[in-house]
């Protein structure tokens, strides 16, 4: 809609965020290899352990929600009786991935899972995606 149609400045005002979001975030995780995407999107690639440092160094943790997704054995299983927590990678020097969701699915420690979801960075050796989904890697995606 353009801007001198709108009937008040405030619907203006939110229709040109729109149009500037969408033309922001068609834009914002194109690279092929890239292990990221825009919230609730499947990233076009699943990271692999060996590879979480190199392909996350210089991203930073932004007030806007990214995810990422990697693939990998589960080193950690446990469910608090609300959350599940699942971790994997963490072998030296790949940093530790801890995918918090809503259940382990009976998944168990040395299963190979793909984890996607929010991404935050407490420190260079930890990654925490929160909200998270974990699923077998030859699973469709959701």
């Amino acid at each position: 809609m353009p801007l001198r149609l709108c009937r008040h400045r405030t619907q203006c005002f939110l229709t040109a965020l729109l149009m500037l979001g969408s033309v922001a975030a068609s834009g914002q995780e194109s690279d092929e290899k890239s292990p990221f995407a825009d919230p609730d999107m499947q990233p076009a690639y699943q990271a692999r352990c060996h590879e979480v440092r190199g392909l996350t160094k210089d991203r930073e943790t932004g007030a806007t929600r990214v995810d990422f997704s990697v693939t990998g054995p589960l080193a950690y299983v446990h469910f608090d009786g609300t959350l599940a927590y699942l971790g994997l990678c963490g072998t030296e020097p790949d940093p530790k991935v801890l995918c918090v969701t809503y259940q382990t699915n009976d998944m168990k420690v040395g299963d190979l899972v793909t984890v996607a979801g929010g991404y935050s960075r407490p420190n260079p050796d930890f990654i925490v995606l929160d909200p998270c989904l974990a699923q077998w890697p030859d699973e469709p995606a959701q």
